[in-house]
């Protein structure tokens, strides 16, 4: 086997990944959006009751159509470990310690972001999880399960999976406009979160080896914003 042969199969590889990437995202989009639950899927009789239970299925389906198709495409079509997409953590006190920092560094901007009205009239997307902390809890689960798909599709099975074909900075690149263009329809300040993260995230990947820190801080990030603008409004009902 020669290095061209070695190379085809690379770049072949990172053509099906592209395809599958916008191919699963679309299908995400459609079939596990809350307008298609609403529409083909709600049976409750009370609007908040509805609205909760479409975006809990908006993220669980986003675990499975973005996380577990894509590690299962991962073990059956590319025969790879799951392990070099990210799947597990490598250097467990190096990487809590980067968590950790980049928690305390993002907090300060999590609290003051949550203030503002275009985010106020917008977050939290379960509009009942004020209601109660266990209702808060419940949504927080579903957020988390959410990211863990989030961050499998693009800063594991597509940056990680891409990137000794194409170079670590070309795959970012990649990753990070596809993940940008998600955000077109945020809130600018999100938007511009959305290029820092984007840049930011693959790094950590790259050098942790593993997802689960940028899981766990992008999770840290969507649940603490929930929380502090629920606080912010009326707290939570007792």
């Amino acid at each position: 086997m020669n290095c061209s042969e070695i190379t085809e199969r690379k770049t072949r590889k990172t053509v099906i990944i592209l395809i599958l990437v916008t191919a699963l995202y679309t299908l995400y989009r459609y079939l596990g959006s809350a307008d298609f639950f609403m529409i083909y899927l709600n049976r409750s009789l009370s609007f908040k009751d509805a609205q909760a239970f479409s975006q809990y299925y908006k993220w669980a389906a986003a675990f499975v159509i973005i996380g577990i198709i894509p590690a299962l495409i991962v073990k059956i079509m590319f025969k790879e470990k799951l392990s070099d997409y990210g799947i597990f953590i490598k250097r467990p006190l190096i990487a809590i310690f980067i968590t950790l920092l980049v928690i305390a560094v993002v907090t300060p901007f999590v609290y003051i972001g949550s203030k503002r009205p275009e985010f106020t009239a917008v977050y939290p997307l379960v509009r009942n999880a004020g209601d109660s902390p266990v209702l808060f809890l419940k949504s927080a689960v579903f957020y988390f399960f959410f990211y863990i798909g989030y961050e499998f599709c693009f800063r594991g099975f597509l940056f990680l999976g891409i990137k000794d074909d194409v170079g670590d900075w070309q795959a970012l690149a990649i990753s990070l406009l596809a993940t940008v263009l998600l955000h077109v329809i945020s809130p600018q300040a999100e938007m511009i979160m959305s290029i820092v993260i984007g840049i930011a995230f693959p790094i950590i990947v790259k050098k942790l080896k593993s997802l689960w820190p940028v899981i766990f801080i992008h999770a840290y990030i969507g649940i603490s914003f929930d929380y502090w603008v629920i606080i912010g409004n009326v707290g939570f009902y007792i």
